[in-house]
């Protein structure tokens, strides 16, 4: 009995056709953030303020010019506990800016990019059709050009 249930077991895993692991690339763009600034005014009593990041997007591998990204940042205020959020924002190729608008006993502590929306991959070197037929030039696995 014990041998016919490992045979069935084991015919049942053989019967199951194998499902190909197809790999797909994504692609994103390399978001940077190059400069902060705190925007405030001086004034008494203290007014609402403004952080704003200047932020470059290389979209270099990216068929698209814009998509979705996050800055997740903390904030601190007095007498209330620190707190993180996330703010959706859209990015653009280049250099582009980013804001959050706080209010005067607020502060920002720390920040990051956090999820950047894959976008649409540019075609590839390898995916040419020259390439494929071998009539332009690869690097060899010894880095020397092969034809």
């Amino acid at each position: 009995m014990r041998v016919r249930t490992i045979t069935v077991l084991l015919a049942c895993l053989f019967a199951v056709p194998a499902v190909p692991a197809l790999a797909t690339i994504t692609c994103k763009p390399l978001l940077t953030i190059k400069n902060v600034r705190e925007l405030r005014a001086s004034t008494m009593p203290p007014q609402p303020w403004t952080w704003r990041a200047t932020i470059v997007a290389d979209a270099s591998y990216c068929a698209t010019q814009s998509g979705w990204f996050e800055v997740d940042a903390i904030r601190i205020k007095e007498y209330a506990p620190d707190v993180q959020f996330t703010e959706k924002y859209r990015w653009t190729a280049g250099q582009f800016d980013v804001s959050i608008e706080l209010t005067a006993d607020e502060a920002i502590n720390d920040y990051r990019i956090g999820f950047i929306a894959p976008c649409v991959c540019r075609e590839m070197p390898y995916e040419h059709e020259s390439w494929r037929r071998g009539t332009d030039r690869e690097p060899s696995s010894s880095g020397a050009i092969a034809r």
